[in-house]
């Protein structure tokens, strides 16, 4: 009511060329007295007292809309959204006609809407979570597994749930162990060989971008290539990226 949630945008960035591929959107809070809260202080609040299904909506719905501002803007290049999702949503059982109203009104292909999940999300309630995950795929929209590699053990999840990108955590990346790079690139191998697409987070250097690339990895989201913006500096980035589509 007192407009003090905000959306940030990071950037998703292909390794092959830097270029940005879309944008994760977080949600921030800037109490007028506080000041900024982290997300970690809030979210568990508000899934507590079921406010998170209002903050849920409303992460999705100004996502939509600034990435239909933003493709007004630079023109129709390949650009996407993601949006977390809690498990309050995804037991809802209006999230998929949620979802359908919001692309339908912000008039943004369903392709560049992607929902963001993670392991212990879907497997605290595995049945309905396919069912409502095979409902949002038809819609065509994305869905990425989030933190993956960080939670549970078993790989079926792979093939019973429709997802089309995976999350590779940080700590992969900070791994210091000799077998780092064997369990990176087995994860990536096996994610390209089911037909998805791999992230990786918290990049740091130079070199670990490199390396994954040699890997074959896709896409990276980290500080190193771009810190979490507000809606009007992601469309300012984009616009230098693609300055001929506007023309």
């Amino acid at each position: 009511e007192r407009k003090e949630f905000t959306l940030a945008y990071q950037p998703i960035v292909r390794l092959e060329d830097r270029s940005i591929a879309g944008f994760e959107a977080l949600l921030r809070w800037e109490h007028p007295r506080r000041g900024p809260i982290p997300p970690s202080d809030f979210i568990p609040v508000a899934e507590s007292c079921s406010l998170i299904v209002q903050l849920g909506l409303f992460a999705m719905q100004r996502a939509a809309e600034d990435l239909a501002t933003w493709q007004k803007q630079i023109g129709d290049v390949s650009l996407f959204v993601s949006v977390n999702l809690s498990s309050r949503q995804l037991i809802r059982r209006d999230l998929v006609s949620d979802v359908r109203s919001i692309v339908a009104r912000s008039s943004i292909r369903p392709r560049c809407f992607r929902l963001e999940l993670t392991e212990s999300l879907v497997m605290d309630n595995p049945e309905q979570s396919a069912h409502v995950l095979a409902k949002l795929k038809q819609l065509g929209i994305g869905l990425s597994l989030d933190d993956f590699g960080t939670g549970y053990s078993s790989l079926s999840y792979l093939t019973r749930f429709p997802f089309d990108t995976i999350k590779i955590d940080r700590s992969f990346v900070d791994d210091t162990s000799p077998k780092r790079a064997v369990l990176i690139k087995s994860m990536v191998n096996m994610a390209h060989e089911l037909g998805l697409s791999v992230v990786v987070e918290g990049i740091a250097d130079e070199g670990s971008a490199l390396e994954l690339r040699q890997m074959g990895c896709e896409y990276v989201q980290s500080y190193l290539f771009g810190a979490p913006v507000a809606a009007d500096q992601a469309l300012r980035t984009l616009k230098d990226q693609y300055p001929l589509a506007q023309a």
